[in-house]
Parts: C-alpha cells; structure tokens; sequence
C-alpha cells in the first residue's frame, strides 16, 4: 500500500533533477535495446515529473 501526496515534495523533485544528467549519460553504455528502451522511457517520466513541478518563486527582499 503507498501514500500518496496532494503535491510532491520539493525534495523528491530536487533529487530526480541531480539524477537526471547521470541518466542522460547512459546513451555511453552498452545495453540491450529492452533495457535502452525501458531506460529512455523512465527519463522522460522524471523529466515529466519535473515539468510538472515548476520552481516555487522566490519572495523579494525588501
């Protein structure tokens, strides 16, 4: 059984952008195409995860 949130964490967004550019650099590697695609296909859901879950805009200082 999960939990699910209303909104997701500024931290779990955080962490998927600091996983992302790692992700990226997969295209290097030698893999089966099963696994290139599963691969590919989780990229594109953390980039759509953090589409999705713009930066929150900073107050000013006054």
């Amino acid at each position: 059984m999960s939990v699910l949130a209303q909104t997701t964490e500024r931290k779990a967004v955080t962490t998927l952008k600091k996983v992302l550019p790692i992700m990226e650099r997969l295209d290097y590697v030698a893999m089966s195409a099963a696994d290139a695609f599963d691969t590919a296909t989780a990229l594109n859901l953390i980039k759509r995860v953090i589409e999705s879950n713009p930066e929150p805009k900073r107050k000013s200082k006054k």
